[in-house]
């Protein structure tokens, strides 16, 4: 997914991340001296988006999201779910900082969702206040 975050100068930035999720809850891992760390800790107002491959735009299916980021601090719940992300995303492990105890896991919970469906006609959404 791409995930935005606000710089400390307040313009985003924009980087991809690998998540998994529970509902509607997203979860990611990053470096803890990351930016984008660092971002959300001043500010953990998120916006993401999420698309299906495509080679045709006008069948584009996806979201868009603007929710709060959180670091999961409670370590057992932050090993659980580094671990589900890596297995269920095995690329992921070689992200992972070299010193493990550096691994930041976030949960991305959203406000409001954008549902995006162009095979209905171009420019399709529907929104939805969580």
């Amino acid at each position: 997914m791409a995930l935005s975050t606000l710089r400390h100068d307040g313009f985003p930035q924009t980087t991809w991340v690998n998540y998994i999720n529970d509902a509607l809850t997203l979860y990611f891992a990053c470096d803890a001296a990351s930016q984008k760390a660092g971002n959300i800790a001043l500010n953990p107002k998120v916006s993401l988006a999420i698309a299906s491959e495509t080679r045709n735009f006008y069948r584009l299916k996806g979201l868009s999201m603007s929710g709060h980021a959180r670091r999961i601090k409670e370590q057992t719940t932050a090993a659980s779910v580094a671990q589900r992300l890596f297995s269920e995303l095995p690329q992921s492990r070689r992200f992972v900082p070299e010193d493990p105890a550096s691994l930041a896991v976030f949960e991305v919970k959203p406000v409001a969702i954008s549902i995006i469906d162009y095979s209905q006609g171009f420019g399709t959404s529907q929104l939805v206040l969580v």
